[in-house]
């Protein structure tokens, strides 16, 4: 469950990158023109990208994600098919507009990205069909863009169904629900969270109760690797597979899939952040966020 977008990639070596107190700039001179190095589409969101990793990893896999009704949307469909996921819990709407990103390369592979979520941020509470979520068995969510009631019906759908597991990667504006305790924490049935370094300390106050709360919490930090605990207690650093980052775009999101798969699997937390972190490492050797996810055998290889 998540976003459904399409990205533009703008690559050059010309970007100007300027140090100041308020961190690194990206600046360019207003008005002038910029030769760029690579110009891709490809599409994205954290739904859309965990939904392919899941299928790549060989498991059944639907996506629920919202796009409008037009070019856009075609080419998230598509992209969705031709990589074996069920699209039939998608909503396209008619009157919104498919999300986009326009994602700006330097030389070293960060980024900085704009964002226009669209339709992506507007899934609602009957947008979400509890039986599917219950005929599930296990369900993976990225973030809604903070719709709290979209959220409720989730975790409730979820927390009914005996046999339906729940992960989740939030993004910032599920993050600000907790940390204004806006959710119930010990009512949402997730056995695995993860988010970076960034977001954690978002959510600084409320992290005991998590920990307390969710089996395994995993908190990424980029190049540095990241940290998993399980219980509450801490399981293992893992480190980051060395490998040259052509674009860091979905790098989370292919972590979390080889994380969350090599759980499924029951594999320990340890060896499943090994599959997070090669899927992770696969991914940011390429354009976009699934040209590079492995498949099962690659992974486990």
């Amino acid at each position: 469950i998540g976003s459904g977008l399409v990205d533009v990639f703008v690559h050059t070596h010309k970007f100007q990158l300027v140090n100041t107190h308020q961190g690194e700039l990206l600046c360019q001179l207003h008005g002038s023109k910029t030769e760029v190095d690579n110009f891709n589409v490809y599409t994205g969101g954290g739904g859309s990208n965990t939904a392919v990793g899941f299928a790549r990893l060989g498991f059944k896999t639907a996506v629920v994600c919202e796009t409008g009704q037009d070019n856009f949307s075609y080419l998230v469909i598509k992209d969705l098919h031709d990589n074996g996921v069920n699209t039939e819990l998608v909503i396209s709407e008619k009157t919104e507009q498919t999300g986009g990103s326009v994602i700006l390369i330097c030389e070293n592979g960060e980024r900085s990205i704009l964002v226009h979520r669209g339709a992506a941020a507007m899934l609602d509470p009957f947008d979400i069909s509890a039986y599917w979520l219950s005929q599930s068995e296990h369900v993976h969510l990225s973030s809604i863009g903070g719709k709290e009631k979209t959220l409720e019906k989730i975790f409730l759908a979820v927390r009914r169904a005996d046999s339906t597991s729940l992960s989740w990667n939030p993004g910032k504006g599920e993050l600000l629900l907790l940390a204004e305790r806006r959710l119930i924490i010990k009512d949402i049935p997730c056995q695995t969270f993860l988010v970076n370094q960034e977001e954690w300390q978002m959510i600084a106050d409320v992290q005991t109760e998590i920990m307390q709360c969710f089996a395994t919490v995993v908190v990424t930090a980029g190049k540095k690797g990241g940290e998993v605990y399980h219980h509450g207690e801490h399981v293992c650093h893992f480190p980051a597979l060395s490998q040259e980052a052509v674009d860091t775009t979905g790098a989370g999101d292919s972590f979390a899939t080889g994380f969350v798969a090599g759980l499924l699997w029951g594999k320990s937390p340890q060896e499943a952040a090994q599959l997070g972190a090669r899927n992770s490492a696969s991914v940011v050797s390429y354009y976009g966020a699934k040209a590079g996810l492995l498949s099962k055998e690659k992974i486990l290889r």
